[in-house]
């Protein structure tokens, strides 16, 4: 599991929010980082959208957003995202579909720091904690790794820790 705004894309216009779903790129190295992981694990997103609920963007804007880095990073499965401050609704978006997930036994606990959608993609894809990583660079991303089990790596660490697998010196 990844975060992914600040972890594996970042705004081409360097803005704070997308300005629209083609405004993204992947962070340098960490696409390395994902080739490193393709083949043994599955690799799904995770990320607060908190631009939803604060008006910088609606939701068909969020949904695109995450359909576009579904076609920019195709190493990525699917994306879960919490588009509200209280944690009570939970989407999942796939190359072609939406999935609101929002009634489950982690309602309310889905906005990072909670551990509601790294659960909810764990119960999905049959995964016990111990057997999953989570990636990402906030103090938000680590303790929602830390509520549901799983292990937990900075993006900076785990970008430079591929790099130098991609070009020893």
């Amino acid at each position: 599991m990844i975060d992914l705004d600040g972890t594996l894309r970042e705004p081409i216009s360097a803005q704070p929010y997308f300005q629209n779903a083609q405004d993204q790129q992947v962070i340098v190295g960490a696409d390395a980082a994902l080739r490193a992981y393709q083949d043994n694990w599955i690799i799904v997103g995770i990320t607060n959208q908190g631009g939803v609920a604060a008006g910088h963007k609606t939701m068909r804007e969020c949904i695109e957003e995450q359909q576009y880095t579904l076609k920019l990073v195709p190493q990525l499965k699917e994306i879960y995202f919490c588009p509200d401050f209280e944690g009570r609704k939970c989407f999942r978006v796939t190359r072609h579909n939406v999935h609101n997930h929002s009634q489950t036994r982690w309602f309310r606990q889905y906005r990072k720091p909670h551990p509601g959608m790294l659960k909810l993609a764990m119960v999905r894809h049959n995964h016990l904690p111990e057997d999953c990583l989570y990636v990402g660079d906030r103090a938000e991303d680590e303790e929602a790794a830390r509520r549901a089990g799983v292990a937990f790596e900075w993006a900076e660490d785990c970008i430079a820790r591929h790099q130098l697998a991609t070009f020893p010196t």
